[in-house]
C-alpha cells in the first residue's frame, strides 16, 4: 500500500517526508510543492558535525572512535534526540546506508567526556541521546563508558541501535562483562541486522522488518522481553 507520511519539525522549521511504494510520478508531484530535498534516515542524517580534536582526546582515560554527532533528530527514538555515530562495524550488511562506518580505522578517537559533553549541549532541546553506527557494541567498552559519562551527566533517556539481536548480546555478555552492564542500564534497544528485502517492512525508527524496538526497563523489570 503507498504512504506518505509528513513531519513538521517546529524548532527549525525542517519538514521531513516519509514515503513507501509511491510512484515516481507522484514524487515528481511532491517535489514540485516541496521542492528539492536530501536523503536522510536512520544513521544516515542530512549533517553530520564532527567531533573537535582537543588536548582531552589525546589524554589518558575512556575514547571512543566515531564518525561524528548531530542534534534534532526525530528518526532515531522517541521524541527529539540527539545522536551520536560509533565508527567500526564488523557486520557489513547487504545494502547498508552508511558503508563508511565499516571500516576501523575511519573516523576519529575523541575523549568520552568531551563526546558527552557535546551530545548534551544546553543549547539544543532533547529527550534522549540514540548511540548509532556502525555496531556500537563492537566498542563495548568505549560504549559502557559513554553510557555511565551521559548518566553522570544527568541523561534520563538512551537508546542504542544495534546489529546484533537482543538474545546474541545477552550471550555475547558471558564473555564480555562491559555489553551486560550497557544492557542492563539503556533504556531501549533496536535490535537486529539490516535486511535489505526486508526494508518495506520497517517501523518506527527501524531500517528493515525484522528489527525491534525493545523496551528494556520494562524487560528487566518484567523478566520477559517487551516491545515498545
Amino acid at each position: 500500500m503507498s504512504e506518505l507520511t509528513m513531519l513538521i519539525d517546529t524548532t527549525n522549521g525542517v519538514m521531513l517526508l516519509e514515503n513507501s511504494h509511491l510512484s515516481a510520478d507522484v514524487l515528481d508531484k511532491v517535489t514540485a510543492i516541496a521542492g528539492e530535498g536530501k536523503e536522510c534516515g536512520c544513521a544516515r542524517p542530512i549533517e553530520v558535525i564532527p567531533v573537535p580534536i582537543t588536548r582531552e582526546s589525546h589524554a589518558s582515560g575512556a575514547r571512543v572512535r566515531i564518525a561524528g554527532y548531530y542534534h534534532d533528530s526525530l528518526v532515531e527514538g522517541p521524541g527529539r534526540r540527539s545522536s551520536v555515530l560509533f565508527q567500526f562495524c564488523p557486520l557489513s550488511c547487504r545494502g547498508c546506508w552508511v558503508p563508511h562506518l565499516h571500516s576501523p580505522d575511519g573516523g576519529e578517537l575523541v575523549s568520552v567526556k568531551t563526546l558527552a559533553e557535546k551530545l548534551l549541549d544546553s543549547s539544543f532541546e532533547r529527550d534522549g541521546v540514540s548511540i548509532l553506527g556502525g555496531e556500537p557494541f563492537a566498542q563495548p567498552e568505549s560504549l559502557l563508558a559513554l553510557v555511565k559519562e551521559l548518566r553522570r551527566r544527568g541523561c534520563k533517556h538512551i537508546l542504542c541501535y544495534s546489529g546484533y539481536t537482543f538474545e546474541t548480546l545477552v550471550q555475547q555478555a558471558k564473555k564480555l562483562q562491559a555489553i551486560g552492564e550497557v544492557v542492563a542500564d539503556i533504556d531501549m534497544l533496536i535490535d537486529g541486522p539490516y535486511v535489505e528485502t526486508m526494508t518495506d517492512r520497517a517501523g518506527a525508527w527501524t531500517g528493515s522488518g525484522n528489527q525491534r524496538v525493545i523496551d528494556l526497563c520494562e524487560t528487566r523489570r518484567t523478566g520477559r522481553l517487551v516491545l515498545y
